[in-house]
C-alpha cells in the first residue's frame, strides 16, 4: 500500500510540474483516493466561482442520479459544514448525517448520503478548493493512515493548483503587458475616430475574451450620447443595432447606467443584466442581453462616451486582472479618440470657412469691374460683410476697404485708403519673418495676376498685436488683363489657439506638461533615423519609488502635485539632446541623444536620482520618494522604438530590486532568465531521471578517533550541466517551494542509509539539514515521524540542522519543540554568523552548536576569531551543548580547537562530503591517529 501511494503521489508530482494542468492532475488525485479508500462511494472536488460558491469540478463517480458533478454548487449560506471547512481550514468528519444538521440537507436527502468527510484544499495560507467524500450505506470509519494518505493527495492537489494559478498568472501578466503595449502603440498610428474604435473593440476583445463591443459618444456640438459604432465581430449588425437604439428610443440621458458611469467617472459591471435592478429594461429585452460592463473613456477629465461590452447567452463576470486590462484600454482609446473627434470637426470647420471664402470670392470676381464705383447698396453689402475687404491697385495702395478690416487694424477706413498696404498692415510669414518691400505673397499676386492664399500667416494693425489671418487675395481682371486685387481675411487667431490646444492635448501629459508617450515614441523613432554611425542613443526608463504610498496616504491631489513637482525638476535636465517625458502614473522616460559616450548616461541617470534627495513639500507634508532606472541603448540593445523602449523596462524591474539606482540593460537579463528557467525545468525532473544522490561528510571525536555520525547532503549531476552546484540550485529550489519534494526525498534516502550502516554495526547519528519551508509546512512533524517509523530508526540518531536565518524567519519555536519531543536533536548550523545567536539559543531547544567555517578559517592567524571561538566553546559548555567545528582542515586547527576542549570536528582533513559507498571504506579502515 505504502509503494502504491508513493508511486501514486510520484506520478502526481510529475504532472505537477511537467504539465500545468489542472483537471489531469485533479483527476488522478480524484482516482488516487477512491482506490485508496475503498469504502467511500463517491469523492468530489469542488472548486471556488465566487466568494460565496463552489462547484464541483472532477469526481468519480462524475455523476450521481443522472446529475452531472459541474451541476452541483455548494452555497457556504445554506451549508454550514461547508462554510465552517472554509473558515478553520481544517477537515471534518461528520459519521452519521442524520444525527448533524450541519450540511445542507438538499444533497444529503437527495443522494441518501449516510456520512461525509470535507477536507479544504489549503496550501501556504490560501484555500484553492474543497474535496468530500460520501458514503451512502455505513460510515466511513477512516483510520490514521488513511487519513495520512488523503492529506498527501489533497496537498499534491493544492500545489498543483497553486501551480497553475502562478504559471497562469505570470504568463497573463507578461501577455496583459504586451497587449496594453500593443493597443497603446496601433491605437497612437490611428487617424480616424473609426479607426481607434476599431483598433479598441479589437483589444478590448482580446483582454475579455468576448467581440461584442459598443462605442457610444457623445455628440461634440449637442453633448447627447449616442451609440456610434460597433465591433464588426459582434453577434448584431451595426445598422440594426444602431436601428433598435432609435425604435426602443433609449433616452441615455435618462439611462440609470450610463448616468452613474457618466457620475462617478468609472466602470459599471452588471454580472446579472435581468435581475439587477438598474439597466433600462426595454434595452436588455430588445438586445437580448444577459450581462454588460460599461467602461467610461475618460479624457481630460471628462467622459467623451462608454464602451460598452455585453453578453447574450449567459450571466457574466471578469476577474481583476481582466477588468485593469480593459480599463486600461478605454483610457488609452479615450485620449486618441478626443483628439481625432476635435481634429476631425476642426476639419469641418476649415473646410466650411474655406468654401465661404471661395465662394465669396467667387461673387468679388464677378464684381471686380464695379468695386471703383460702387453704389451705395453694394457699399452697404460690403460694409456689412463680416470679412475684412480691402482692395489694392498694381502699386500695392489701398484703393477702398469695408469697415470690418478697418477696425481688425485699429484704423479708420478713411486712415487706409489711399497708403501702401506695407505702410499701414504689417504682413509676417509663418517663419515670424516680415515681409519687406512689396514681396509678400499678396504682392505676388497684384505681379503675376494669381489668385494667393495663406491660412499660415500673420497680420499686425496700428496696435502692433499680432493676429493669425487666413486670406484670399484675388486679382482684378478686365478682360486679358489685371489693375489690382481684392484682399478677403479673417481673424482666426481662436481658431489656430484651438488647433494648438489639441495638439498639446494630443502630445503632452494634462498633470506635468511634459511630453507624453505619443510624443516619446515618435521622437525616439525620428532619432533612430538621424542618429550618426559613431553615436548611440539612449533610452531610461523611470519609476518612482512609494509613489502608490503618498497617493493611498494623501489622496490624488497631492499625488498629482507630487509629479508636477518631479517633473518640474527633471525639466531643468532638458536640453537639445535631453527630452524627458511622462508615460503615465509614476513612469517617466528619457531619451538621451547623441551619445558618444556610455559614461553620459549614467551622469543622466545620477542627475535623475538627485533630484528625488531632497523632499517634495506638498502644503504642510514633508514627502520623499526615489526611483529605479532601467537604461537600454541604441543600437547595442536594439534596433527599433518598441524594443528600446521594452529593454528599458526590463533593466528597470532589475533596479528596483535593489533599490532607488539605475541597471543597464544587457543580453546577461535575457540569457539568465533563460539559463533559470532551463535550469528549474530540469530540476523538477532530477528526481524522477535518478540525477540526485545524498552524500555525506563524518563528524569525528578526534579525542576518541571515531566517527559519531555523517551529515547528509544533497548533489545533483546532470548529463549537460555536468555537477551543478548546491548553492546554484537549492536557493532556486527554496525560491519555487520545490524544496518540500527534495527535503523530503533526502531525510528518507539518509534515514534509509543510517538504517543500513546502524544494521552493519556503526551506530552513528545522522545530520539532515532543513529549510524554512520545511518548517514552515503543517505535517513537519508528521513527515520526519513517518520517515522514523518506516526505516525503524530511533529518533535520537536523528538531528536536525537549523541555520539562524530559518529560526529567525519560521517565527514558530513551538513547531521546534514539537519536533525536539520526538526525541531527535537540534543543531544551529554557522553559529556566529546570524544576527542575534543568543536569542535563539534562549528560545528554542538547541542541543548542539556548529561554530561557521569561516571563524575555523581565520583562527590560527587571527587572534580576535580565536578568542571568539574560545567564547563560543566555552558559553556551550557551560550551557551543557555539545560544539562542532565546521570547515577543519588543518592539523593547527585541530590543536587549537582541541585545545579550547572542542572534540567534535568536520571538514577536508578527514573528508569530503563522499558516497555512502566510499564513507564505508572510511568506517571500514578507521580515521588513524
Amino acid at each position: 500500500m505504502h509503494h502504491d501511494r508513493y508511486t501514486r503521489l510520484a506520478e502526481i508530482t510529475k504532472m505537477i510540474h511537467l504539465k500545468l494542468d489542472k483537471r489531469s492532475v485533479l483527476e488522478q488525485v480524484v482516482k488516487a483516493i477512491s482506490e485508496e479508500i475503498v469504502r467511500c462511494d463517491a469523492v468530489g472536488i469542488y472548486l471556488p466561482i465566487g466568494p460565496e460558491h463552489y462547484q464541483g469540478y472532477v469526481g468519480k463517480p462524475d455523476h450521481f442520479n443522472g446529475i452531472t458533478l459541474d451541476k452541483m454548487v455548494i452555497d457556504l449560506n445554506k451549508d454550514r459544514f461547508a462554510a465552517e471547512i472554509v473558515k478553520t481550514k481544517k477537515s471534518i468528519y461528520i459519521p452519521d448525517t442524520s444525527q448533524d444538521d450541519r450540511p445542507d440537507p438538499v444533497p444529503i436527502e437527495l443522494f441518501k448520503i449516510k456520512s461525509v468527510f470535507g477536507i479544504p484544499i489549503y496550501y501556504e495560507k490560501s484555500l484553492y478548493g474543497l474535496v468530500f467524500l460520501f458514503d451512502y450505506s455505513s460510515p466511513l470509519h477512516l483510520n490514521k493512515e488513511e487519513l495520512e494518505a488523503i492529506e498527501s493527495y489533497i496537498t499534491m492537489a493544492a500545489v498543483a493548483l497553486r501551480n497553475t494559478e502562478l504559471f497562469k498568472h505570470s504568463k497573463k501578466l507578461v501577455e496583459d503587458k504586451q497587449l496594453l503595449l500593443n493597443a497603446t502603440s496601433d491605437l497612437s498610428r490611428c487617424t480616424t475616430v473609426k479607426g481607434a474604435l476599431e483598433t479598441s473593440f479589437k483589444y478590448i476583445k482580446k483582454a475579455l475574451n468576448n467581440p461584442n463591443v459598443g462605442a457610444h459618444l457623445k455628440d461634440i456640438r449637442t453633448q447627447f450620447t449616442l451609440p456610434h459604432k460597433l465591433s464588426p465581430e459582434s453577434e448584431w449588425d451595426e445598422e440594426d443595432w444602431k436601428r433598435v437604439h432609435s425604435e426602443a428610443k433609449i433616452n441615455f440621458q435618462k439611462d440609470p447606467v450610463f448616468l452613474e458611469v457618466m457620475r462617478t467617472k468609472q466602470p459599471v459591471l452588471i454580472e446579472d443584466a435581468i435581475n439587477d435592478p438598474r439597466p433600462n429594461k426595454q434595452a436588455i429585452e430588445c438586445f437580448g442581453i444577459k450581462a454588460m460592463y460599461m467602461l467610461p473613456m475618460i479624457s481630460r477629465d471628462e467622459v467623451l462616451g462608454t464602451l460598452a461590452i455585453v453578453n447574450f447567452d449567459h450571466q457574466k463576470t471578469y476577474t481583476d486582472a481582466e477588468q485593469q486590462l480593459a480599463i486600461s484600454i478605454a483610457d488609452a482609446t479615450a485620449g486618441v479618440v478626443d483628439n481625432l473627434i476635435h481634429l476631425e470637426h476642426l476639419e469641418d470647420i476649415i473646410e466650411h470657412r474655406t468654401s465661404e471664402l471661395q465662394e465669396k470670392n467667387e461673387i468679388l470676381e464677378t464684381m471686380n469691374e464695379d468695386l471703383r464705383q460702387l453704389s451705395k447698396k453694394n457699399e452697404s453689402i460690403l460694409n456689412s460683410a463680416g470679412e475684412g475687404i480691402y482692395g489694392l491697385d498694381k502699386n500695392g495702395v489701398i484703393t477702398f476697404c469695408n469697415p470690418t478690416a478697418a477696425t481688425m487694424l485699429d484704423y479708420e477706413v478713411d486712415d487706409l485708403v489711399g497708403k501702401k498696404q506695407d505702410e499701414v498692415v504689417a504682413h509676417f510669414s509663418k517663419e515670424m519673418e516680415q515681409y519687406q518691400q512689396m514681396s509678400s505673397p499678396i504682392h505676388e499676386s497684384l505681379a503675376t495676376g494669381e489668385k494667393a492664399y495663406s491660412a499660415e500667416e500673420k497680420f499686425a494693425g496700428k496696435s502692433g498685436e499680432l493676429f493669425d489671418v487666413e486670406y484670399v487675395s484675388t486679382p482684378i481682371r478686365n478682360g486679358s488683363s489685371h489693375s489690382g486685387a481684392v484682399v478677403t481675411f479673417r481673424n482666426v487667431t481662436e481658431r489656430k489657439e484651438m488647433e494648438r490646444k489639441i495638439h498639446t492635448q494630443a502630445y503632452y501629459d494634462v498633470i506635468t506638461r511634459l511630453p507624453n508617450r505619443s510624443y516619446m515614441t515618435q521622437k525616439i523613432k525620428t532619432a533612430l533615423t538621424t542618429v550618426y554611425e559613431t553615436d548611440r542613443l539612449g533610452v531610461l526608463f523611470l519609476d518612482l519609488d512609494r509613489f502608490k504610498l503618498i497617493n493611498d496616504s494623501y489622496g490624488h491631489a497631492v499625488g498629482d502635485r507630487v509629479l508636477y513637482e518631479i517633473a518640474d525638476r527633471f525639466r531643468t535636465l532638458v536640453s537639445s539632446r535631453i527630452t524627458v517625458s511622462r508615460l503615465g502614473g509614476d513612469e517617466f522616460m528619457v531619451l538621451v541623444e547623441d551619445v558618444e559616450r556610455i559614461e553620459e548616461l549614467d551622469e543622466v541617470a545620477m542627475k535623475l536620482l538627485s533630484c528625488l534627495t531632497e523632499p517634495i513639500r506638498i502644503g504642510n507634508h514633508e514627502l520623499f520618494t526615489g526611483a529605479s532606472i532601467g537604461i537600454s541603448v541604441y543600437p547595442d540593445d536594439a534596433q527599433n522604438e518598441e524594443e528600446l523602449i521594452r529593454n528599458a523596462d526590463t533593466a528597470m524591474y532589475v533596479a528596483k530590486e535593489y533599490g532607488s539606482t539605475y541597471h543597464y540593460f544587457t543580453r546577461l537579463l535575457r540569457e539568465k532568465n533563460v539559463e533559470r528557467s532551463n535550469l528549474l525545468n530540469a530540476l523538477h525532473q532530477a528526481l524522477e531521471k535518478d540525477e540526485l544522490e545524498v552524500y555525506y561528510q563524518p563528524k569525528v571525536n578526534y579525542y576518541t578517533k571515531e566517527i559519531t555520525g555523517v551529515e547528509a547532503l544533497l548533489r545533483w549531476t546532470h548529463p549537460e550541466f555536468g555537477k551543478v552546484p548546491p548553492d546554484k540550485f537549492i536557493p532556486l529550489a527554496e525560491e519555487t517551494g520545490l524544496i518540500l519534494k527534495l527535503g523530503n526525498w533526502v531525510l528518507r534516502e539518509a534515514i534509509h542509509q543510517l538504517k543500513v550502516w546502524h544494521v552493519e554495526g556503526n551506530l552513528i547519528t545522522m545530520a539532515v539539514n532543513f529549510s524554512i519551508r520545511q518548517i514552515q509546512h503543517p505535517r513537519v512533524v508528521q513527515t520526519v515521524q513517518s520517515a522514523l517509523n518506516d526505516a525503524g530508526i530511533d529518533p535520537k540518531y536523528l538531528e536536525i540542522e537549523l541555520t539562524e536565518h530559518t529560526l529567525i524567519q519560521s517565527h514558530d519555536a513551538a513547531k521546534i519543540h514539537e519536533l525536539k519531543d520526538l526525541g531527535l536533536t537540534i543543531a544551529l548550523d554557522d553559529f556566529g554568523t546570524g544576527y542575534s545567536s543568543l536569542k535563539y539559543i534562549k528560545d528554542f531547544p538547541i542541543d548542539c552548536i556548529k561554530i561557521d567555517r569561516s571563524f575555523v578559517d581565520g583562527m590560527t592567524h587571527v587572534p580576535h576569531i580565536a578568542a571568539l571561538n574560545s567564547t563560543i566553546i566555552h558559553l556551550a559548555k557551560q550551557l551543557d551543548y555539545e560544539v562542532v567545528a565546521e570547515g577543519v582542515e588543518t592539523q593547527e586547527q585541530i590543536d587549537m580547537l582541541m585545545k579550547e576542549g572542542c572534540y567534535c570536528i568536520q571538514g577536508y582533513f578527514f573528508s569530503r562530503p563522499v558516497p555512502a559507498a566510499e564513507l564505508q571504506e572510511l568506517f571500514d579502515r578507521g580515521i588513524g591517529g
